[in-house]
């Protein structure tokens, strides 16, 4: 009896499953509207002489920074009772928080009059290059104002409204701001992708040309083929010049650290999504990217809302074909807050860290990796070398 028992413990299968690495989760979004309902108004009954204290409340603990993402909306209250939203955000998800969030303290919303940007109104030229020297881009389109940052010749512009003589627009690093529309030259889509193109050279020293116009450090402007061994430019309005050759250098994009990144991202497909995790024994999205890159002395920040702060802005929501390989691309929660980062590997196709496990998807609905939840809460792509 005893020698049986001993042969069943020792070669019987025991039913032990060997563990797989623990997966954690980010933290759900579901009740963060109602949690942050209660911490400016415990008992969840809004007031209505406080409507634009809950409106920056959100905006500052939900919504993005304004120096990056627009959002401009002001509350009413109707002869109803309701309150109804006018302005502009520039993403659904952001106007479906907001009116999630006044909800949860009590309120009825109406907000037709909240519109979502680029307005339809710029037509087919919604986009532009700066064509003056510079030209500063300010907070608001009249005083009192304060600059936001400084546009430099042939930078590129994406647009998103028009207020009188001025253009809301995300600079070429993506700051929001507004520009004298006097210095903006505008273009439709197709023009837009064609200047720059991966043939620059950056300006490293002013340079006057014969017409007067200053072409300042720091511009990036499309070269052109020439046999002659001249440094001969395009700026923005078609003009062609003539640049010395000890006053620009050529641009030259860093390909094999590009791939590097890329190869060190693909090596941890199937790795289980872990949160804060930036190991093969599990990752998240911002630390994806981050190791990545570190292999090719980057060094990104942490999160996901932070590594956005990066780059040069390459695509938008409504934009995305001046995606290139290796770009950064940046997703928003279901409130209207970054919450996602990926690694563009072209062709439409993203290498992302989530629940699950580390996968590839596309923005393609023709490909098999199409994923529409990620294409409706993409925001922006950054090009970190330019």
């Amino acid at each position: 009896m005893l020698l049986a028992i001993v042969f069943l413990l020792l070669f019987l299968p025991t039913g032990r499953v060997e563990a797989k690495p623990k997966v954690v989760a980010p933290p759900a979004e579901d009740d963060r509207l109602t949690n942050l309902a209660k911490q400016i108004e415990p008992d969840l009954e809004g007031r209505t002489e406080r409507l634009s204290q809950y409106v920056e409340f959100f905006r500052s603990q939900l919504g993005n920074d304004t120096r990056l993402f627009a959002f401009s909306v002001t509350p009413h209250v109707t002869d109803a009772g309701e309150v109804s939203l006018s302005g502009y955000v520039e993403f659904s998800q952001t106007r479906t928080g907001l009116v999630g969030f006044l909800e949860a303290l009590g309120f009825k919303v109406i907000d037709e009059e909240l519109d979502s940007l680029p307005a339809e109104d710029l037509g087919a030229k919604a986009f532009g290059f700066v064509k003056t020297t510079h030209t500063l881009s300010y907070s608001r389109p009249s005083e009192p104002r304060s600059v936001v940052t400084d546009c430099l010749l042939g930078e590129p512009l994406y647009l998103l409204r028009e207020e009188g003589d001025h253009l809301l627009v995300h600079s070429g690093e993506g700051y929001l701001g507004y520009v004298a529309s006097a210095d903006v030259y505008r273009v439709n889509a197709k023009a837009f992708d064609l200047f720059p193109t991966e043939s620059a050279v950056r300006v490293i020293a002013n340079h006057t040309l014969d017409s007067g116009l200053v072409v300042p450090a720091g511009a990036l402007l499309k070269q052109l083929p020439d046999e002659s061994g001249k440094v001969v430019c395009a700026l923005p309005t078609g003009e062609v010049v003539e640049l010395p050759s000890d006053s620009c250098e050529p641009t030259t994009p860093p390909t094999e650290d590009i791939e590097q990144a890329i190869e060190v991202g693909k090596r941890l497909l199937g790795t289980p999504y872990h949160w804060g995790g930036k190991t093969s024994s599990g990752v998240d999205c911002s630390g994806l990217v981050q190791v990545a890159f570190s292999t090719c002395g980057v060094h990104l920040p942490r999160d996901s809302n932070q590594q956005f702060l990066l780059g040069q802005l390459t695509a938008t929501r409504w934009h995305t074909s001046g995606l290139r390989r290796g770009d950064t691309l940046y997703f928003l929660g279901s409130n209207g807050r970054i919450r996602h980062t990926a690694l563009y590997l072209g062709d439409s196709r993203f290498l992302q860290a989530e629940m699950p496990a580390v996968n590839v998807r596309s923005f393609n609905p023709e490909h098999e990796e199409y994923d529409e939840r990620r294409v409706k809460a993409f925001a922006f792509g950054k090009r970190l070398w330019q």
